[in-house]
């Protein structure tokens, strides 16, 4: 979720991360006062970040150790 402040130059974009619906909340009260405006973002931006969480930390450290497993295959004299 990105959060536009108005100023009377400039706006600014900042993102935020909720941790729970009241801060959704505050954040839409907040946005009827005309003091910001809420700009939600899908989950489906691009770059690395909304990668994170896809997998668990198990199959993380598994999927590592068959990489460093194949590399080694790979400097091995043949």
């Amino acid at each position: 979720m990105n959060v536009q402040q108005a100023t009377s130059a400039t706006t600014q974009t900042v993102t935020v991360e909720l941790y729970n619906e009241h801060a959704l909340s505050l954040l839409k009260d907040l946005e009827r006062m005309n003091v910001l405006k809420v700009v939600e973002k899908t989950a489906s931006g691009t770059g690395i970040s909304r990668l994170r969480g896809g997998i668990s930390k198990e199959t993380a450290d598994k999927l590592h150790q068959q990489l460093n497993e194949m590399r080694d295959e790979w400097q091995r004299d043949i």
